[in-house]
């Protein structure tokens, strides 16, 4: 539950943001790199939104669409390159993430980032200096959640466009309502975008249960190499990249083959006694590198921060969902993060 602390430092930067969208035209809306359902939903709502209230917007992320999201409104207008009349962008609208790495390097390095940055976000893992404006809820299940306020603060009315890109955000966040970041506030905000028109067994059916059968391969792949430490606190998932050879074909790194390895990590957290779930994916190697490269994926069941186990190697996130990328081969990176995380449990048990 939200604090009045909390609730009043929110409104405060809820009214800073729409002061900001009134004072200016041109929007670029982007989410982190290798986007979830939060992600996906957070960027196609604030874009929504920001055009309900007259603004021009562009859509875009470093990376494609993962299939599973097509269905959304508004998903059709995603794209991974600007044009050169995109580039003229008066505000660039960060979401799902606070920190300005974690979207990718092609912005940066193209000097497209906007004259103005806002950051709309729900992790408790943040950077303070690079923003006008930070609307952040860390009490929020998902950063659709925050966007919800936004609109509700604002002049626009919920239509079932947005309602569904909301639904999006809150449905996968919070693993279908199960993960303990859903709170009161986040059943209510289901309950208004249902008041709207949602569906939620079509919304459901659409992300969840009309797979490719290439995702079953990988899945059958992933598991097989699943590793549980000693203590049993740890299960590990790893994704190579010849699985993805294997199954998708040698031109793999053209498609959105990310996308189908969403929801792999919870079969590893579901295993009995196990805290926290990590699934390794193995990067691209570069002409310099010769240990592989992991990035790495972290699910709690909710007793063990996951977070800190991602902090103690340079990553973050939140209680329930977060990540790093460690050197290493896979045995290596599993030996680390076991050991890392027995403390953690040890620590907490005292």
């Amino acid at each position: 539950m939200h604090t009045s602390e909390s609730v009043t430092s929110l409104d405060t930067s809820v009214q800073e943001f729409l002061k900001l969208v009134d004072e200016n035209e041109s929007f670029l809306v982007v989410s982190h790199t290798y986007p979830d359902g939060d992600a996906v939903g957070s960027t196609l709502a604030m874009g929504l939104l920001l055009e309900k209230l007259g603004k021009k917007v562009t859509f875009y992320n470093q990376h494609p669409l993962p299939f599973n999201f097509g269905f959304l409104p508004a998903a059709d207008r995603w794209v991974n390159e600007l044009t050169e009349a995109q580039k003229d962008i008066d505000v660039t609208v960060i979401l799902d993430c606070a920190q300005l790495h974690r979207i990718g390097d092609d912005l940066e390095t193209r000097g497209v980032l906007g004259k103005k940055i806002a950051v709309v976000d729900h992790h408790k893992t943040w950077d303070s200096d690079f923003a006008e404006v930070y609307v952040r809820d860390v009490s929020a299940a998902a950063t659709g959640e925050v966007i919800y306020r936004i609109l509700v603060a604002s002049t626009a009315e919920l239509d079932l466009e947005i309602a569904k890109c909301l639904y999006c955000c809150v449905l996968t966040d919070t693993g279908s309502f199960r993960y303990s970041s859903t709170s009161p506030t986040t059943f209510q905000i289901a309950g208004e975008l249902l008041k709207v028109g949602i569906n939620p067994w079509d919304m459901t059916s659409q992300i969840y249960e009309s797979q490719p059968v290439e995702k079953m391969k990988l899945l059958g792949k992933s598991l097989s190499t699943l590793n549980v430490s000693d203590s049993g606190n740890l299960a590990s998932i790893r994704l190579e990249r010849q699985m993805f050879r294997d199954v998708l074909g040698p031109d793999f790194e053209s498609m959105d083959f990310t996308s189908f390895t969403d929801g792999f990590i919870n079969h590893a957290r579901s295993i009995a006694g196990v805290e926290i779930a990590a699934q390794l994916f193995e990067e691209a190697a570069t002409d310099e590198q010769s240990t592989p490269s992991w990035k790495i994926s972290f699910r709690s069941r909710g007793s063990v921060n996951a977070a800190e186990l991602a902090g103690q190697f340079g990553g973050g996130g939140n209680h329930n969902a977060a990540g790093c990328t460690i050197l290493g081969s896979a045995d290596s990176v599993h030996a680390q993060l076991a050991e890392a995380l027995d403390r953690l449990v040890d620590a907490q048990g005292k």
